[in-house]
């Protein structure tokens, strides 16, 4: 009974997985390929320089849409993937550093001792915000070539 539950789970499990689209990105000089699935938040630059942001849809083999916005492969500038959880965190760190720093030049007129340390602390904040998010690259037509499969 086990054996077949689990061969049922597997055949279950590679129909829902072969059902995925996907938007390859090949690299022209090293070959490697990275892949944006449906669903996913992107950033999409097009070459009349419209920018568009939201989730990445599939209408056709040509034909990718943003929220509707419908825009062919070959009019890609680019494409990046685009969380809205990171992008916060980013902005939310950068504040605090520049909080921070500007906290420290008023100590340090107010001759306070702790001057050097709030400057410090705004200096790692706002560096730990700028190092947040940046794990995905954007992917520029010049450099990829751009092909949707399911």
């Amino acid at each position: 009974m086990k054996k077949i539950i689990s061969l049922l789970f597997v055949f279950f499990s590679l129909t829902v997985f072969a059902q995925t689209k996907r938007l390859e990105a090949a690299n022209n000089k090293t070959g490697v390929v990275t892949q944006i699935e449906e669903g996913a938040r992107v950033k999409v630059s097009t070459m009349d320089r419209k920018k568009y942001v939201g989730e990445l849809r599939f209408k056709d083999a040509q034909t990718i849409s943003i929220d509707g916005n419908d825009i062919a492969l070959t009019n890609l500038s680019s494409i990046k993937k685009y969380t809205k959880g990171g992008r916060t965190l980013k902005n939310v760190l950068y504040g605090t550093g520049a909080g921070l720093i500007a906290g420290s030049g008023i100590a340090g007129l107010a001759k306070n001792g702790n001057a050097f340390s709030f400057f410090l602390g705004g200096v790692a904040t706002a560096v730990t915000g700028a190092l947040v998010n940046n794990k995905d690259k954007t992917l520029i037509y010049r450099n990829y070539i751009f092909k949707i499969v399911e």
